[in-house]
């Protein structure tokens, strides 16, 4: 057992209490605190504690695998930009066109900023809205239909269909799609309205009041499912699958990749060319990526997905008691609510409490002691 420290993004979409009150720290001059990153991604490595060793080096000096996969915390203030992921080959080829084409690592236009695909999921830890694939066909169009002004698109997706009327919504050069994105947001940002939170319009009023000269995918928003996770829901986001996360606080764990092909709502580089290329433009269901929890015999909660590199678990042990596993591949664990006291035998205990961290080699048999007030820890773990 090693204790380890992330590292936080201070993107602009991050509030600036949750984080900084999670981790014990105080925000000085009120960044916004978008992400907890407790993984080896060269963008941001968590380091040991002790000595400030990325933990990528010392699983290497120590003969463990290296670790598959990237867990976050995330505190979403505002929303985030509508996005899909690469699956492997994408992100292989991807990421090998941009470095023959020399685009550096860092550049803002570039797509691909490693080779690997992102699948991901994630666990909401309050009230947690987000966009999460494509609606019915039918379901669109009529939402399109209560705005006048979108009438070009109502007709493109009920004679062209699906994919054509999104791909038309993302021409932002298009002098219609100009038109019809000023017009709804003219009506949206300027009228006294108020929408319920379980409508598109909603969400477009909000990211108007707080993107006002960020106009471009606003209309994509009446194209995607809107979802609202109660606390403790997981759902997962397989590679194509277009999402955008909305409001709320979660734990994420995904592939250990920061690939990312946007759609809109967001000053950052959109691809649309790339997007529409890897992106899988099809309704979905999203209670078909809802996951349903499995309780081990020792306690441990564990959110099965179809994916093969990772598998995130929850350890909540009542004030008091124990869990038990054995750790067979690299692992990390962070603390979310009250403390514990780890052991892996003989005098080796480390005691862990809210906001801190630690990395778990191969090969040890793991005890959990939750303290007084019991304790809730997240665990993510590579998966053979």
């Amino acid at each position: 057992m090693v204790r380890i420290k992330g590292q936080v993004q201070a993107y602009q979409w991050g509030g600036q209490e949750f984080i900084p009150e999670l981790l014990g720290t105080i925000n000085e001059n009120l960044q916004p605190q978008a992400e907890y990153w407790l993984g080896a991604h060269p963008s941001a490595r968590a380091l040991t504690l002790a000595d400030r060793i990325p933990i990528d080096d010392l699983l290497s000096t120590r003969g463990a695998p290296p670790l598959q996969f990237l867990l976050k915390i995330l505190d979403v203030n505002d929303m985030l930009s509508i996005q899909a992921h690469p699956n492997k080959s994408q992100a292989k080829e991807g990421f090998a066109r941009e470095n023959a084409l020399g685009i550096a690592l860092d550049a803002k236009y570039r797509n691909y900023k490693d080779a690997s695909d992102k699948p991901e999921l994630m666990l909401a830890l309050s009230e947690f809205w987000l966009l999460h694939g494509f609606r019915q066909a039918e379901e669109i169009a009529e939402l399109l239909a209560g705005h006048d002004c979108l009438a070009p698109l109502v007709e493109c997706i009920q004679e062209q269909g699906l994919a054509d009327a999104f791909a038309f919504a993302l021409d932002f050069a298009a002098k219609e799609v100009q038109t019809m994105q000023h017009a709804l947001a003219g009506d949206l940002y300027e009228t006294k309205t108020s929408f319920a939170k379980d409508t598109p319009e909603f969400w477009v009023q909000r990211w108007l009041q707080n993107n006002p000269h960020v106009k471009n995918g606003i209309l994509t928003l009446f194209f995607l499912n809107l979802v609202k996770l109660e606390p403790g829901m997981a759902v997962y986001q397989p590679a194509g699958l277009l999402h955008a996360y909305l409001e709320g606080q979660n734990v994420e764990l995904m592939a250990n990749s920061d690939n990312v092909l946007r759609a809109g709502l967001t000053p950052k580089h959109i691809d649309v060319n790339e997007l529409l290329r890897t992106c899988t433009i099809a309704p979905s269901h999203p209670q078909d990526f809802v996951i349903n929890p499995q309780m081990l015999a020792n306690g441990e909660i564990r959110f099965i997905t179809p994916f093969t590199d990772f598998e995130l678990a929850e350890l909540c042990p009542a004030p008091g008691g124990n869990t038990t596993w054995r750790s067979t591949t690299p692992e990390i664990l962070f603390c979310y609510e009250g403390s514990a006291t780890l052991s892996t035998g003989g005098s080796h205990r480390l005691d862990l409490k809210r906001g801190e961290s630690l990395l778990l080699l191969p090969g040890a048999d793991v005890a959990m002691h939750a303290g007084t007030s019991g304790a809730r820890c997240f665990k993510a773990r590579n998966l053979p």
